[in-house]
């Protein structure tokens, strides 16, 4: 992933934010780590790992005897990942300056077919050819070793209720936004087929979407995201005074009335390389 395509850029601000948004999420995200396996003296990838903050629960997951290799293209987050390393003296935990886009990126990745295991989380939704990726991912992985991804699979059902349209068009110009740069809001469903394609087997799949009221930390991540990126979306033309005003008037009547908060539909998959003779096998979870 190039570091120009992070949809907010890696200034501190936006640093904060995701960090705030890896808190919300963290739970989640250690739950699928259990259910794939991920565990002490592993060698695992962390890949689109922006400015680390997973990558450093996994450090911490595999401890001294293990390694984690967390992946990106921004210099700016690495360089903070780095810093955050040696502070808590994590030297298991090295980075690899990679556009994960890019073709060559089996070339770069040390010891291919050694690795434990792969997270990745909401980087498939931004890469406009996930080829590199999926080919990458498929060389990594030893046999037995499991790829664990969060990704969305109908970003439209991100709503509030009740609502008068600006939360509405806000979702409807975002996924015209992304889309329009090549990526794909609903890319988790397109992954299964190519995945299986780069020999992978799926072994759990599950819906993390969630929901609540006004207060609920998954509500405020939401409300987090719509103050932060409408100014982007004004940069790109897709955006203007009058849907400010509608999101605005959603949002404090929002902050009155009793209110409802869904979230985009956001879907774990949990895959396997698997070994020779290995039958097939699926557990789907609702």
């Amino acid at each position: 992933m190039a570091d120009g395509s992070y949809a907010l850029g890696t200034h501190p601000a936006e640093r904060q934010r995701l960090e705030r948004q890896h808190a919300i999420w963290r739970d989640e995200a250690v739950a699928a780590w259990e259910r794939a396996g991920f565990t002490a003296g592993q060698r695992l990838l962390d890949l689109g790992c922006g400015p680390g903050f997973a990558s450093l629960d996994l450090a911490t997951l595999v401890g001294p005897t293990g390694r984690v290799l967390a992946i990106d293209s921004s210099p700016d987050y690495l360089d903070h990942l780095r810093r955050q390393a040696e502070e808590r003296r994590l030297t298991q935990l090295q980075v690899l300056p990679l556009d994960l886009a890019r073709e060559d990126g089996v070339a770069t990745l040390p010891a291919p077919g050694g690795w434990d295991g792969a997270w990745c989380r909401w980087l498939c939704l931004f890469l406009p050819r996930l080829e590199p990726l999926l080919t990458l991912i498929a060389a990594a992985l030893r046999p037995g070793g499991r790829l664990v991804l969060h990704d969305y699979i109908r970003w439209d059902t991100f709503a509030l209720h009740p609502s008068d349209g600006g939360v509405a068009r806000f979702v409807e110009r975002t996924i015209a936004h992304w889309r329009s740069e090549g990526g794909d809001p609903d890319v988790a469903g397109r992954l299964p087929a190519l995945l299986e394609a780069h020999g992978l087997r799926l072994l759990q799949a599950r819906s993390l979407l969630a929901c609540g009221d006004g207060h609920d930390p998954k509500a405020l991540w939401l409300q987090d995201f719509l103050a932060a990126y409408p100014p982007r979306l004004a940069q790109a033309g897709f955006w203007t005074a009058a849907d400010q005003g509608a999101l605005e008037a959603d949002l404090e009547q929002a902050a009155r009335r009793q209110s409802l908060w869904v979230t985009p539909a956001l879907v774990e998959q949990i895959w396997e390389r698997p070994a020779l003779g290995t039958p097939p096998a699926l557990n789907t979870t609702p």
